[in-house]
């Protein structure tokens, strides 16, 4: 489902909120009104109310949630409850046993389907069948909405000695620490990547924790670079921790972004570094600036965006790695393709106290969760 279709369905459910829809229920029970109104206690009125009010909260919960299954069943016990009162008082009391039973169904159903998931998420990794992809060279596991393993791949169970049919079915926690970002397996140290999926479940990876030899990126001691036309890093990293302060001196936010040029295949190191460096310049051109843009290694981009919501950030990078094409098209001559990753964070008042190295950390471990 791609995100106009998302959103349409998310928007059309909001139109049919219990309140909306008891407007049709109304000129429903007006149009029946045949006999004389009963009068109805003002105490069964506010139950009344109050019990339609939860309903169509959870009836928004059920919308975000994207639990479509339970949204009629809500929508026929609200407005059943609705109508037994609503039925005696406008003098339509043939419809006030509709009402008893509209709300006694929904109310049924909604239990079913409760029932259905607690029991499909204590069981969901028995009815599974095994996944080819358990066979990958890759040590990573999926676990459902309680956090028991679904599937296991035989990598993850090498490490962890443990077998199959002891992992799956499990909690997550009998094979990793999930509470730590590294576990030590085999006698190596691995990195715990966790991402969500969809209907709460989620997605482990283990990656070997490598010892990073960091290349010092050169500093031409002035504002810019005259190569790439970003900010020097040791001009960056000042503005950058002015940035940092402000953010939680101020309470503000600022978005940040790390962008790795990739280049696949075998290609003339020259032309890499010329597609590179027209690339540095794109980046250079197309923030704003306000943008903090500089090198954080020989292949990676920092991009500090002020003030900017994580949404916003989304799409300035999105663009940002679509021009990589363009470049290729203009320089002839190179053979291979290239590939910009990103890692986004975001930095609040909330975040504590941030220094420009921590950050480049917090952008290191974005990047290589995605």
């Amino acid at each position: 489902m791609n995100r106009s279709d998302a959103t349409l369905k998310f928007s059309a459910a909001w139109l049919f909120l219990p309140p909306f829809v008891a407007v049709l229920t109304i000129a429903t029970a007006n149009l029946f009104a045949n006999a004389a109104p009963v009068p109805v206690d003002e105490a069964v009125w506010s139950m009344v109310g109050l019990v339609f009010a939860i309903l169509t909260i959870l009836y928004g919960i059920f919308v975000r949630r994207g639990f479509l299954r339970g949204l009629l069943p809500v929508q026929v016990a609200a407005q059943g409850l609705l109508l037994c009162p609503l039925s005696l008082r406008m003098g339509a009391q043939m419809l006030s046993w509709i009402g008893v039973i509209m709300a006694v169904s929904g109310a049924v159903v909604l239990l079913f389907l409760y029932w259905q998931s607690v029991s499909e998420s204590q069981r969901i990794y028995v009815e599974l069948p095994p996944s080819e992809l358990d066979a990958l060279p890759l040590p990573f596991a999926t676990t459902d909405a309680e956090g028991h393993v679904i599937s296991v791949s035989d990598a993850l169970l090498q490490l962890t000695q443990k077998s199959r049919k002891t992992a799956e079915g499990t909690k997550i926690t009998d094979l990793l620490p999930i509470d730590c970002e590294t576990v030590t397996l085999a006698g190596k140290e691995w990195k715990i990547f966790q991402t969500p999926m969809k209907d709460n479940m989620h997605y482990f990876q283990l990656e070997e924790a490598r010892a990073l030899t960091v290349v010092a990126v050169p500093d031409s001691g002035g504002i810019l670079d005259p190569v790439t036309s970003l900010y020097a890093r040791g001009y960056a990293e000042k503005r950058v921790t002015e940035e940092l302060y402000r953010v939680r001196r101020y309470h503000r936010r600022l978005s940040a972004a790390l962008l790795r040029v990739v280049f696949l295949g075998s290609n003339s190191a020259d032309k890499e570094v010329e597609i590179f460096n027209a690339y540095c310049r794109f980046i250079h051109k197309s923030t704003r600036e306000a943008d903090i843009a500089c090198l954080a290694a020989p292949r990676d981009l920092l991009l500090v965006m002020p003030e900017t919501l994580i949404g916003d950030a989304e799409g300035v990078v999105g663009k940002l790695a679509d021009f990589v094409p363009h470049i290729q098209k203009e320089l002839e001559g190179f053979g291979g393709a290239v590939d910009i990753r990103d890692g986004l964070v975001v930095i609040d008042s909330e975040s504590g106290e941030v220094t420009f190295d921590q950050l480049v950390d917090k952008l290191e471990a974005a990047l290589g969760a995605r």
